[in-house]
């Protein structure tokens, strides 16, 4: 009987810890130094704060968005990160804190975000996921008016016709669609 309860509650917080671990959060919408695990720039950070790790960039009038020299651009609200992209020259240099990079297969972005994709065409593969509700949105879902775009985020792979990223975007909802 004690071993019956011991090998349920093991299972119990073994269930438990997996459902933590699904979803996204904004840790996800984040990208760190391919060496250098502390050097992070994530969604909700002060442009100071993501410039700290990124050095000065160049600003450029696209949806409020900052080019840095490694490749990575940042999309601010309010001097706040909403946005990040990684594009191919930031292929050694920087990551998604999931560990995915530019250079990687449509594949190896599966096996770190999973298979409850909001779409996967040939040369993109996009994730949606609404931090409110604590679910995955697919289809019709995506194209909703949401409680808050801002509490839907997305993460997105761009592949070129090899099947292999030169692009990821991190982002929320409501700067992808209207980059404010």
């Amino acid at each position: 009987m004690r071993k019956t309860i011991m090998v349920m509650l093991f299972l119990f917080i073994l269930t438990a810890c997996a459902d933590s671990k699904d979803g996204l959060t904004t840790k996800d919408l984040a990208v760190q130094k391919v060496n250098d695990s502390k050097a992070i720039v994530g969604y909700g950070m002060s442009r100071a704060e993501a410039e700290e790790v990124l050095g000065e960039g160049d600003d450029k009038s696209i949806a409020n968005s900052v080019m840095y020299s490694s490749g990575v651009r940042v999309m601010y609200r309010e001097d706040k990160v909403a946005g990040i992209t990684l594009s191919e020259e930031s292929k050694d240099t920087y990551e998604t804190t999931g560990g995915f990079k530019i250079g990687m297969s449509k594949d190896d972005f599966k096996k770190i975000y999973g298979d409850q994709y909001l779409m996967d065409m040939e040369r993109n593969l996009d994730y949606a996921y609404d931090s409110i509700n604590k679910r995955y949105l697919h289809d019709k879902e995506w194209a909703a008016k949401a409680e808050d775009d801002s509490k839907i985020y997305v993460i997105s792979g761009l592949f070129n016709g090899k099947g292999v990223a030169d692009g990821i975007a991190l982002v929320d909802k409501r700067m992808a669609i209207t980059y404010r």
